[in-house]
Order: C-alpha cells, then structure tokens, then sequence
C-alpha cells in the first residue's frame, strides 16, 4: 500500500482526534481572541497551504465586522510594503504543514519584529520555526503526511481553519455539523471508493474544480491533487467564472468536478450543460441525494448542513480520483518527481 493511500483513507482517525484537539483547546482559543481586540486577518501559507488560507480568508469574513487577506507567503517574503497597511494592526494566522518553510518563517519574522502582530500558527511539527513568533500555537502532529503529496494533511488544516474561526464567531452550530461529518466520514469513502475508481480509470487527461465560497480554497487545493499526485493538469476556478475563458479549453477529454451546493439551481443547470455539451466526464457533489444534474455520478455528502462542513467530503473526491489516476498511469503517488515536502530558501 502507497502511503497516498494509506493517509486518504485512514484520515478520518486524524480528523477525528483534531476535532477534539480543538475542543480541548477551545477556552484557551476563545480567551486568545477576547484578549487581542483586533478584528483583522492576515493568513499566510504556501503552496497547499496557501490555498487553504483561501478558505480561511472566506471562513473569517463570514463574521460580523471583520477582515481578512489571504497571501502567499512568498508574496509577502518578496513585497512586505504592499501589506504593510493591512497587516500592520492584523492577527497573523500561519497554515503550515511543516512550520519550517522559510517563506512562511521569515515572513513571520518580519511582521512580529517590525509591527508586534500577534501571531496563530498551525503545524504539524513539534519543533518547527514558527513557535517561537507564536502567541497561540497549535500543533498537530498526527496529521503529519509520510508522502510528499498532502492528503490527510491538508483535510485536517482545513478542519483546524473551520474550527477556529467557528470559535472565533461563536458558531456552535458548525462545529455541530463537522462533529456529524467526521462521524460518518469513514463510511462515506468506502462507500464511493469503487465508483471513483471507475471514474478514474475513464479516458480524461485533465481535470477541472468549480467549487465557491469556502470550500474555494480547498478545492484549489483538489485541482492540485491532481497535478501532484496523478501529474494530470488540474485546474480550479468558481463555479460561474469557469464561463470567462478557462472554458475553451475544456473537452471530451477533461474530467469536470462542480459542487452544486448553491440553492439556484437555474443557474447551475444552465452552467452544467455547457460543461457536459464539451463532452467531458462530469461529477457533482452537494447534500442532495437526488442526481439532479444528471452527472456520470453524483456524490452525497449526506449529513452536511453547512457548505464549510461539506468541504471535508469534497476534497475526498479529488484526492481519491488523483491516487487512482496515478495508479492507472503507472506513477508513484508517494514521490512526484522533483517535488519536496517543503522547501528551504
């Protein structure tokens, strides 16, 4: 067994036990956030991890009088002026896997010493370089990947993004609904393992995300999988947007994947036959049990009364379809060639 593999399908144990990490860590979270006053954010990652800070920007900014700014953290490395305004009185929240990228590191670096930001990281080492800049660090070790892809990863920052901003707005409701996720979520890949295994094995060279709101970023974060994992180009836009251009390229050799959670379904239908009139492979994915769309196949991400909460199920959908790519090719999903786990400057 790969440990691709291996880290996708066993990554609910990891999720679960972040879950209860975070409500662990909860009063001390809350009282983080009741001390620094500031109701602006500026989130830093890099690669996987940036897009993941995608999702947090929009997590952040469902919140009543707040901010957010997701950036790379090579863009702020290279040109810290451009933020300086916005991230100046910010609270500074670091996504990183390994907490020793120098991007990540340096620019942490720079915001502390020159403006006092107060800093949030989010690893999964013990001894990395962003604790001592941390005011709240929390790490997650257990989630830490063996290959050089992040799957198990990258679904657990996510969770650790969605709980934190539901703690930082007080939303119980959604930490109700991932609890509900992450409880059927074993069951739920067995379940559609062998049809994304079909799917996989079809003729398509090329993959397409379409996914809004929060669960942007850990789409982008999808089309990726497929880059790295399977070396399929992949590709993430909204869902409506895909229309201004990135369309032309589309085909019958292009595997489209579309969360259909919004309730205008007029505007969905009419998105989707154009997809499928190119003669592509289509997948949709929401909490509807019905096909509605008429997909090649449609998942359920039964259980999920939030969009946040179904981002979980959804990036299933892409990691699955990636390593079964990879496998149909030939690749070693484990090392993509000329790919490190993180890179030092």
């Amino acid at each position: 067994m790969y440990y691709t593999e291996k880290e996708i399908m066993t990554q609910h144990e990891a999720l679960r036990r972040t879950f209860e990490y975070f409500e662990g860590k909860k009063k001390e979270i809350k009282h983080f956030f009741q001390e620094k006053k500031r109701r602006k954010f500026l989130i830093l990652g890099c690669g996987s991890s940036y897009m993941l800070a995608k999702s947090g920007q929009k997590l952040f900014c469902e919140y009543e009088d707040t901010a957010a700014l997701a950036v790379a953290g090579g863009d702020y490395l290279l040109n810290p002026k451009v933020y300086q305004e916005y991230g100046k009185d910010s609270i500074l929240v670091c996504l990183s896997r390994s907490g020793k990228t120098s991007e990540i590191v340096r620019s942490v670096q720079y915001a502390k010493e020159k403006y006092g930001c107060p800093v949030i990281s989010i690893t999964m080492e013990k001894e990395n370089g962003l604790l001592p800049y941390s005011d709240l660090d929390l790490v997650m070790e257990w989630c830490y990947d063996q290959s050089v892809c992040q799957t198990r990863s990258v679904t657990n920052l996510y969770l650790a993004a969605v709980m934190l901003t539901a703690y930082y707005g007080n939303n119980t409701e959604l930490i109700t609904d991932v609890k509900r996720v992450l409880e059927e979520n074993e069951a739920y890949k067995e379940r559609y393992r062998p049809l994304l295994k079909k799917i996989a094995e079809g003729r398509w060279e090329k993959a397409v995300v379409l996914a809004d709101g929060p669960v942007c970023g850990i789409a982008e974060e999808g089309a990726l999988a497929f880059v790295e994992i399977s070396r399929v180009p992949g590709f993430y836009a909204n869902v409506l947007d895909y229309r201004h251009g990135p369309m032309v390229l589309n085909d019958e050799k292009t595997l489209n994947i579309v969360m259909t959670a919004s309730s205008d379904t007029e505007l969905l239908k009419g998105m989707l036959k154009d997809i499928q009139a190119r003669g592509g492979i289509l997948v949709t994915a929401s909490d509807e049990e019905e096909n509605r769309y008429e997909a090649d196949l449609h998942v359920n991400l039964d259980g999920c009364k939030t969009i946040e909460g179904m981002g979980i199920g959804f990036i299933y959908i892409m990691q699955m379809l990636a390593y079964e790519k990879a496998i149909c090719k030939g690749c070693n999903p484990d090392v993509p060639e000329g790919l490190d786990a993180y890179i030092t400057l």
